[in-house]
């Protein structure tokens, strides 16, 4: 384990949030949080080393809690050592490119699968646009990240997601979770069967889900990709290969050795980039 890496506590995994009892805009931003979350928008200090210190200064030394609207969804964002919550705080077109490559082409009705859910970037606006006919099955290996999505999904109005709290890999079993530079939203992966992270197979969780099509899959789950998302693809009926895809790329380079493979076997084809992930299509 390098320096910049820590197990994840107990609290960080198996926490309650103390707000949940209070109402979507309880924690509506005041007057000086309008004003700088409107400065940054308009501005370079919603990237980089700046999106940070002005997610501090926004959200204060106690990190929120804070309600905030992205793509009109509702989120409750509290601390600051998740990076995805001062995306959406402070860029309006945070993931734009690939949210809008995974909704567009996909009618209301349509089904989305989200691996490494979080708190709900990906998975609220896919649900909107899944509408009350369609679904989205969100995986996260940290319970209390989907407590937190479950909650946003509540706050938001949507009732179509299914959401597991495990994590995903080519086995079944347990294992335990790292965070990668303090950051909630890098929360990696390790076989460790003392670890008490519940591993499923992506097989097994679409199954309980009653899935029998994908129309967008949203996958990031630092470095796992090759065991969760391979393995599915090389084995899967074709009527579950998903038609879009968005994958991170490790360290910004090319895709995953395994997963690239997998891709040109089953007639993928790439489609673009973003600054970090990598987009293809079926067929």
């Amino acid at each position: 384990m390098t320096a910049t890496t820590r197990p994840l506590s107990s609290e960080e995994h198996e926490g309650v949030d103390r707000d949940e009892h209070l109402p979507f805009g309880h924690f509506a931003p005041d007057g000086r949080q309008k004003a700088l979350i409107a400065i940054a928008r308009a501005s370079f200090l919603h990237r980089g080393l700046f999106r940070g210190a002005v997610t501090r200064a926004v959200m204060g030394s106690a990190g929120g809690p804070l309600d905030v609207r992205f793509r009109d969804c509702a989120y409750r964002l509290r601390g600051l050592d998740n990076s995805i919550q001062s995306g959406l705080l402070l860029n309006p077109n945070y993931n734009a490119a690939d949210l809008d490559f995974l909704i567009e082409g996909v009618p209301s009705g349509g089904t989305f699968l989200d691996i490494g859910a979080n708190i709900g970037l990906y998975t609220l606006p896919l649900a909107k646009r899944a509408g009350p006919a369609g679904k989205v099955v969100a995986i996260d290996a940290n319970r209390l990240m989907a407590r937190r999505l479950a909650w946003n999904a509540t706050a938001s109005g949507i009732d179509n997601i299914a959401i597991f709290p495990c994590a995903v890999s080519d086995h079944e079993g347990t294992g335990s979770l790292s965070l990668r530079k303090n950051n909630i939203a890098s929360a990696a992966l390790a076989d460790d069967s003392e670890g008490g992270i519940v591993i499923r197979t992506l097989p097994s969780i679409l199954a309980e889900a009653g899935t029998t099509r994908i129309d967008g899959l949203k996958i990031d789950v630092e470095g796992h990709e090759d065991r969760v998302l391979a393995p599915f693809l090389e084995t899967c009926d074709g009527e579950l290969l998903p038609a879009r895809i968005v994958i991170e790329r490790p360290n910004g380079s090319d895709d995953y050795p395994a997963c690239r493979a997998a891709f040109k076997n089953r007639g993928y084809r790439p489609v673009g980039r973003s600054r970090y992930n990598s987009f293809y299509m079926l067929g």
